[in-house]
């Protein structure tokens, strides 16, 4: 009897039924895997993990940040990418979040800035936990921060480097409302 329940049991432990403790150290892998699989709140769980495993690890703090914009604690997003960026300059991902979540708050200017960091360090970026954001959407984001910020030529840039075969006046009204709809367009085709 002991001998078939025993394997049951195991499979129970190790598929990591939520009353047991964890076993094994953290781990950066699975707190991404959780992310890329919707379990936002296992994944801030994993990436906390590992922060008390390693204080310093900044692509914990980047993933808590990617989990905290998604489920819109903005302010809480920001707090843990600057960290990430203070823990390890070396990371991109961090600047994308922070463009995202600038514009989201909104906070024009730092959102401007943070894509244009990103953009300065790969400007052929990707977001490698979402294969939907890349470059073009941090563009997007610089182009309409812009916008709100009055600096349309600045946007106008942007979307050019988008689609180079788009043009407006946007020193009038009807190139300001061109170039609006054409962030509209590319922001369903991006």
């Amino acid at each position: 009897m002991v001998r078939k329940i025993m394997p049951i049991i195991l499979c129970i432990i190790f598929a990591g039924c939520p009353d047991f403790p964890r076993i094994g150290p953290a781990s950066i892998e699975r707190a991404w895997d959780y992310y890329e699989d919707g379990k936002y709140e296992k994944a801030i769980n994993e990436f906390v993990d590992v922060i008390g495993d390693e204080p310093d690890n900044g692509e914990a703090y980047n993933g808590l940040g990617w989990c905290y914009g998604i489920l819109c604690s903005l302010s809480t997003a920001v707090d843990n990418f600057n960290t990430a960026l203070d823990k390890d300059n070396s990371l991109v991902d961090p600047y994308a979040g922070l463009a995202f979540v600038y514009s989201d708050l909104p906070d024009h200017q730092n959102a401007v800035d943070a894509a244009a960091a990103l953009i300065q360090k790969d400007s052929l970026y990707f977001f490698g936990h979402d294969s939907e954001i890349d470059y073009k959407d941090v563009r997007l984001v610089k182009a309409k921060s812009h916008c709100s910020l009055g600096d349309f030529s600045s946007a106008l840039s942007e979307v050019q480097k988008l689609n180079p075969s788009f043009n407006c006046n946007v020193t009038t009204p009807w190139g300001r409302e061109a170039l609006l709809a054409e962030i509209e367009r590319l922001g369903g085709i991006v």
